[in-house]
């Protein structure tokens, strides 16, 4: 099942809808990138006012290497990297309950949403290589030798100084599970909508979970949306407040 698509016109990511085949509870799985266009992310916050409840990933800002691969794109001047923003999706507004099961496991976002030191040490050790090899292999053929498709088989290694649990999960991974299967038991009956937002990496354990272990089924698939888009220029218009689905 893919999760997210990288290709030749842009960055897409999809929006899932799982449930179990007596009716009850519906997950609302959506994969998320940390940088993107505005209208993204607007779209995704569109999505989400249908739901009763929120799990999100707590750190919502740029993460270091989406912003190497804009600065890359910048630096040799093609249209995508133009508009990106940090992802901004304004919980507050929806007016439900929303969950961060790894909010203890970083700093207090900064009020404008800085990417930490150690960030910044990845983008500039990233950016030179990129932007060299764009610059020398042509837009096409870079966007061909990167792959950021994801699969709900996709297998990621821990990231450096990652903590592993005796459930063989990374502590970010084991809250988050823990906290979809609480939710899962509570209130398996009930007909209502509950969005997991969390960034692409984590959505393969996700689907996993609900499908393998909670006996959900993907009970429909949404239109996908543009995260990054290669060849149209930036968004003109807004949509629609009802009609992102027209997209």
């Amino acid at each position: 099942m893919r999760l997210t698509e990288w290709g030749a016109t842009g960055f897409r990511t999809s929006v899932r809808v799982f449930q179990r085949p007596g009716g009850g509870l519906r997950w609302v799985v959506i994969p998320t990138i940390h940088l993107g266009h505005p209208d993204y992310y607007w779209a995704i916050w569109q999505r989400l006012r249908s739901c009763q409840a929120v799990v999100a990933e707590q750190y919502d800002g740029p993460s270091s290497t989406g912003y190497a691969y804009v600065t890359a794109m910048r630096l040799t001047r093609q249209r995508a990297g133009r508009d990106l923003v940090h992802q901004d999706i304004d919980y507050g507004a929806l007016g439900v309950p929303i969950i961060f099961p790894d909010a203890h496991t970083a700093p207090p976002p900064e009020e404008d949403r800085r990417m930490p030191d150690a960030g910044w040490a990845d983008v500039i050790v990233q950016t030179p290589g990129l932007a060299l090899r764009m610059a020398l292999s042509g837009r096409d053929d870079w966007i061909a030798n990167d792959t950021f498709d994801i699969d709900d088989t996709t297998e990621f290694a821990p990231l450096p100084g990652e903590r592993i649990g005796p459930n063989g999960l990374t502590e970010r991974d084991g809250l988050l599970i823990g906290v979809i299967r609480e939710i899962d038991a509570a209130f398996a009956g009930e007909d209502i909508e509950v969005a997991v937002v969390f960034g692409a990496a984590h959505m393969p354990l996700v689907v996993r979970e609900l499908t393998h272990r909670l006996g959900h089924r993907a009970a429909a698939e949404e239109p996908w949306l543009t995260a990054i888009d290669f060849d149209e220029p930036p968004y003109l218009r807004k949509p629609s407040l009802d009609g992102w689905m027209d997209w």
